[in-house]
């Protein structure tokens, strides 16, 4: 059984790790901030990369307003983040469970 449960999902203005269990919580915090992680440096590159691209999801100037990405762009980043959850299952290892929740971000 993994010691450490996080939810994978991008939130506005924010990370996409969150700590869901009280082990995660005490050493990581709640919203997980992925320098702390034991990922190495290109993994924890391409998920900035990734969270800045989702920054640009929300149209800041008027939030209220549907998302002006095209489909093919909201496909494309539902592609990306689900190789990143790969990713960050296999280099995070057996000790953390991770929940996938990127569909529901846009």
């Amino acid at each position: 059984m993994a010691t450490y449960k996080l939810n994978y999902w991008f939130e506005h203005g924010g990370g996409c790790l969150w700590g869901m269990n009280d082990a995660t919580q005490e050493k990581y915090g709640y919203a997980i901030d992925i320098m702390v992680l034991p990922l190495s440096k290109p993994i924890m590159n391409q998920l900035i990369e990734l969270e800045e691209e989702y920054g640009t999801y929300l149209d800041w100037d008027n939030p209220r307003e549907p998302s002006k990405w095209s489909m093919q762009q909201k496909l494309s980043f539902l592609e990306k983040a689900a190789k990143m959850y790969q990713l960050l299952s296999n280099e995070l290892g057996s000790d953390f469970e991770i929940i996938n929740n990127t569909d529901r971000c846009v």
